[in-house]
């Protein structure tokens, strides 16, 4: 899951929420080569390779002896003139402007490419500081072979960037700036970035629809992938295909579209997850009535792939991670570093023949290299780039205040084998069991990566992770933090959850609102081929059964109990004046929840019919006092293994292969055996009472006929304010042993 905050979570799970859309569309080039930018001369902290990173701010801010240059906001650093600048600085030229912001030789700064078969856009970005000033008067030309095809010169510049379009070069291979006058006295020439092409930030105000589907297919048979619709409003004709100097022009394959999705913070800040990089495809726009709008149909980088033919370079790749980098460099040079491949997987040996994959997709060859590794494909979240790597056990929590309506659930296919054929030279069939020996389904594997049954058990295992169980289909509100492979924990009620893997979720924004966000969640129970379970919730012994020697074990100490509430108390409604003011009544706040046990888990080497000694931790007492916890729970131990070696996890440790989770946070009602926290006590309830008009038995001068009678206000009390409740105890710990089961022959 994509890493967010407490008030993120907060914010996106609350009932009255504002979520914000952002698409940061990429039109240049996907083939485009930058070279050394060239110049009229520029500072020692210049840093020109930054000119074409798509970092439009620069920073930390810098002290030297220009003009008025001391004060700047107020935090700076110095760089001495031996010095390289440091951070994110751009270009910055090797002159001054003088006292009225005239260079007296005008600096230019040329970003140099190649590779560009049509430039219809640039962008050129100034400094965003007040202090450092702009470019007021300045020129931009668009070159090809030494010969300027496109020039504009703009005065009186204010603004902070400026974009140009409305023309057409052919092959350029170089934008140059030159500035002749600066917005103020005694600065140099600082441009952060250039950009050939069209890169601009789409809201919610631009973009009328937004849908975004992601997938994935955990056993590797299969390569679906996320895909983007997005519609906007083409009023302009900006994006005009029968229009030769149109941007539309500029439109190719594999140009990304980045996509967010925001919420509005408690303190008025916003905090934005990224759910993806998109990316054009041929085919895939189309207009609409008379072209007032523009639809995207875009795919991730696995979509890219998918039905591109493997092009197979010298020499075969020899790893998991070389089959994944030169995959990816079927893209283009552009796309050789967009991969990623967990590094306890990247080495595992992947060897094959040339003919096995000549002719093939990439789509086919990825699929075979994760089979054989024990992994899955996934376009990521956050880069966009494609990754390689097992499951992981973590994932969010989904209650019932943030779902449309109560999950419904179906049956997950069964399979009743699987069959390898062994590309050993032998073409040896090895069969693995299914999840229901009585399903009429089997799947063949014909994988030229596989050669061993070692190879094909581990297959397997990531197979049958898919196969059986049960599917969770939910309809909620949406949280930008989940992605695909995430195990998440759904609490059905009060004291149950279940848990499951998230294999297609989408996100549609409609009319600036989230909506519609549908997920399918997977409850296998063929995973990692355990089949054999025992749950064990008392102290005693415990004897492995004879024949196995590995066991996969989850150790969960006692949940933490839940700490008191807060009395209620008297709130004085201000003034010095008791008989005018009075009193008013809160209720208490509730006590502090109760942690969840730590959770370890592993698998370990066992001899045949080994005993082990089980200790259950005892859940922990409710707290007494307002404002401290509960007491912790007991740890629990297995033999030598111990929940001690654990961690606390945020929401819940996740058993995979049975939908159960343990060691939640915050459990209104614990339920003993699952290391859950308790939730605080309620908070004592609100008193109340009312003002009394009091008269004085006596008058000052007697009472004497005609004399007015005096009295006082007085606060009675009708109800004194409730205590604070105890809360839950946690539950107990308890111990989980999974064994394998029997291999099938050959």
């Amino acid at each position: 899951m994509i890493q967010s905050t407490a008030a993120y979570q907060t914010a996106i799970t609350g009932d009255a929420r504002r979520v914000l859309l952002r698409a940061i569309v990429e039109i240049i080039d996907p083939d485009i080569s930058y070279t050394a930018v060239s110049s009229s001369g520029e500072a020692v902290i210049s840093q020109s390779i930054q000119l074409h990173d798509k970092e439009t701010e620069i920073g930390p801010w810098y002290a030297t002896l220009e003009s008025n240059r001391w004060l700047l906001d107020g935090t700076f650093h110095i760089f001495p003139n031996s010095f390289q600048g440091e951070g994110q600085q751009g270009f910055v030229g090797d002159v001054l402007s003088g006292d009225n912001g005239v260079f007296s030789t005008p600096p230019w700064v040329q970003l140099n490419f190649s590779n560009v078969s049509i430039l219809q856009a640039f962008s050129v970005y100034f400094p965003q500081m007040d202090f450092e000033g702009v470019p007021d008067t300045f020129t931009v030309e668009v070159i090809q072979g030494g010969t300027t095809y496109f020039t504009k010169t703009v005065a009186g510049n204010t603004a902070e960037h400026a974009s140009f379009d409305g023309f057409t070069v052919q092959n350029p291979d170089c934008i140059r700036l030159t500035v002749s006058k600066w917005s103020m006295p005694g600065r140099r020439m600082r441009i952060p970035e250039m950009i050939p092409g069209l890169y601009e930030a789409w809201t919610g105000d631009v973009i009328a629809e937004f849908n975004v589907v992601q997938q994935a297919n955990f056993a590797a048979l299969a390569l679906p992938y996320g895909t983007c619709t997005l519609r906007m409003d083409n009023l302009d004709r900006r994006f005009e295909p029968r229009s030769k100097n149109g941007i539309f022009q500029s439109i190719e394959e594999r140009q990304g579209i980045s996509a967010f999705l925001g919420v509005r913070l408690p303190d008025g800040s916003d905090d934005y997850k990224p759910i993806g990089i998109y990316y054009q495809h041929s085919g895939g726009w189309t207009t609409g009535d008379n072209g007032i709008t523009m639809q995207w149909d875009l795919v991730d980088i696995v979509g890219l792939i998918a039905n591109r033919e493997y092009i197979p370079p010298a020499s075969l790749p020899t790893t998991l991670g070389g089959w994944a980098a030169s995959i990816v460099t079927q893209l283009g040079s552009n796309f050789a570093n967009r991969y990623t491949v967990d590094p306890d997987y990247a080495n595992i040996s992947l060897t094959t023949t040339l003919d096995a994959v000549q002719g093939k997709t990439c789509g086919q060859i990825l699929l075979w290299c994760c089979q054989a590794s024990g992994t899955f494909p996934r376009a990521d979240s956050e880069t966009g780039y494609l990754t390689v790597e097992p499951f992981w056990s973590q994932g969010n929590k989904l209650d019932l205040d943030n779902m449309e309506t109560y999950p419904t659930m179906r049956a997950n296919d069964d399979v009743g084998a699987l069959i390898f054929t062994l590309a050993d030279g032998s073409d040896t069939q090895y069969v693995v069991s299914g999840t229901s020996a009585a399903s009429a389904n089997t799947v063949s594997i014909d994988n030229p990566f596989i050669k061993t049954t070692d190879q094909a058990l581990r297959a397997a295992r990531l197979i049958l992770s898919t196969y059986g169980g049960n599917v969770l289909e939910t309809v909620g509100r949406g949280n930008p933090s989940s992605e695909i492979g995430d195990v998440d924990t759904v609490w059905l009620d009060e004291s149950q959850a279940t848990t499951g893997r998230r294999q297609v979720q989408t996100f549609q924004f409609v009319n600036g609102v989230l909506q519609g966000c549908q997920s399918t969640i997977l409850q296998a129970d063929g995973s990692y081929l355990y089949e054999e379970r025992a749950v064990i919730t008392q102290s005693g012994t415990w004897m492995a059964p004879a024949g196995v020697t590995q066991l996969r074990v989850i150790v969960a100490q006692g949940g933490q109990g839940g700490g008191r509430g807060q009395d209620g108390y008297w709130v004085s409604n201000g003034g010095s004046n008791i008989s005018s003011n009075g009193y008013s009544s809160e209720e208490g706040e509730r006590g502090v929840a109760g942690q969840g046990g730590k959770v370890w888990y592993g698998t370990i080497d066992i001899n045949p019919q080994q005993t082990f000694e089980v200790r259950i931790g005892k859940g922990g007492a409710p707290g007494t006092v307002y404002g401290q916890t509960g007491g912790l729970g007991e740890e629990t131990t297995f033999g030598a293994y111990t929940s001690a070696n654990g961690k606390v996890y945020p929401v819940g440790f996740t058993d995979v292969a049975s939908g159960s989770v343990y060691g939640r946070t915050g459990v209104p009602a614990p339920v003993g055996g699952t290391g859950d926290g308790a939730q605080g006590g309620d908070g004592g309830t609100a008193g109340a009472g009312h003002m009394e008009w009091v008269k004085h038995d006596f008058a000052p001068d007697g009472g004497q006929a005609g004399e007015t009678i005096t009295g006082h206000n007085t606060w009675v009390v009708d109800k004194e304010p409730g205590p604070g409740q105890p809360g839950q105890p946690g539950a107990d710990g308890v111990v989980i042993i999974w064994w394998d089961r029997e291999k099938a022959e050959a």
